[in-house]
């Protein structure tokens, strides 16, 4: 019987997905890894799924380095080498390696290899025409928290009559922020000063940043909304020590501004458990062998309230008790790196 029982056991590790000796012998899958700013926390919790779940993979890594004019060569490269599976890093990368729903070239776009993005602030009307199903060969993952759970946090830490918004008017994610704010807004009486920063030889102006906040300032807003957007993370710096110099409380929409930087306090999903929850759908395309159209686009189940207690001290308006006791706790801002 111990004979039989151990056969047994030897015959369930050869054939089950996660078994030690198939994780140990089997043939690693070949994902594609394309991101648009260098390595950060979605890419790092990506490939630590597969390491934590014992699936070999071979990670070929991309950064396009914000240059969308490299994206073709990604969409080449990754039909050339026949890869088993695409990540696709960001909106700008998703919609240009993958096409958006409405216009899907297999000329130019992957198709035929399935795709998993992450990082994609606006997928529907975008990537995807629903998040129930994409109807095509990719699936992914929500990193923002609603717009309206944002705007009932900032509203739980301060009540709001004007709340404040710079936008980058080159990028799509921030326009569309600005309008769902100014929506809200109407329905729940609240004012939106939304201001667009200066454009100089087709980009936005650094130099603008500190000026956009001080009109903010006098505005007398109770709060500076900092939307998901490329350019103000790259700068987040200059726009949350430009608001802390005036004594604007600041609502991130991203973790970067809080845990890297000077903004006061925000609401999120993590990167890096974004990163987690994207290589699980991988995983179901990989191994279990599912359709990505047959997996629903989704967020992590856990929001994190994160609060930068250096500059709450700095501005000196402290969060109701009830709110600390959900947050986390930012004690010291610095920048990390992390590679692949």
């Amino acid at each position: 019987m111990r004979r039989l029982a151990t056969l047994c056991l030897i015959l369930c590790a050869l054939v089950w997905p996660g078994g030690a000796f198939a994780a140990e012998t089997a043939k690693p899958f070949r994902i594609y890894m394309a991101l648009w700013r260098g390595w950060e926390d979605a890419a790092q919790g990506f490939k630590d799924y597969f390491a934590n779940q014992g699936i070999p993979v071979e990670m070929i890594i991309r950064d396009a380095g914000q240059d969308k004019a490299k994206l073709k060569e990604f969409v080449a490269e990754a039909k050339a080498l026949k890869v088993d599976l695409v990540f696709t890093w960001g909106t700008t990368v998703s919609e240009e390696m993958l096409g958006r729903s409405d216009n899907v070239d297999p000329a130019n776009h992957i198709t035929d290899i399935p795709a998993v993005f992450a990082v994609v602030s606006q997928p529907v009307g975008g990537v995807v025409s629903s998040l129930a199903s994409s109807e095509r060969n990719i699936t992914g993952t929500l990193y923002l928290v609603p717009m309206e759970t944002q705007v009932n946090l900032i509203q739980s830490y301060r009540p709001l009559k004007r709340l404040g918004m710079i936008f980058n008017p080159l990028e799509r994610n921030s326009q569309v922020a600005a309008e769902q704010l100014e929506g809200i807004g109407k329905a729940s009486g609240f004012e939106v000063v939304a201001l667009p920063l200066e454009v100089e030889g087709g980009k936005p102006s650094v130099a603008s940043i500190a000026a956009k906040v001080a009109e903010i300032k006098a505005a007398r807003v109770d709060f500076l909304y900092i939307p998901p957007d490329t350019f103000l993370n790259i700068n987040r710096d200059i726009l949350t020590q430009a608001a802390l110099d005036h004594a604007i409380p600041t609502f991130a929409a991203a973790e970067n501004p809080v845990v890297t930087s000077k903004a006061m306090f925000g609401g999120v999903y993590r990167y890096y458990t974004v990163g987690q929850l994207t290589a699980y759908k991988a995983e179901q395309i990989l191994v279990r062998k599912i359709a990505p159209k047959d997996i629903p686009i989704d967020a992590p189940k856990r929001l994190s309230v994160l609060i930068n207690m250096p500059v709450v001290r700095q501005i000196g308006l402290y969060p109701p008790m009830k709110l600390m006791g959900l947050a986390e706790i930012i004690e010291r801002t610095e920048a990390k790196e992390n590679k692949p």
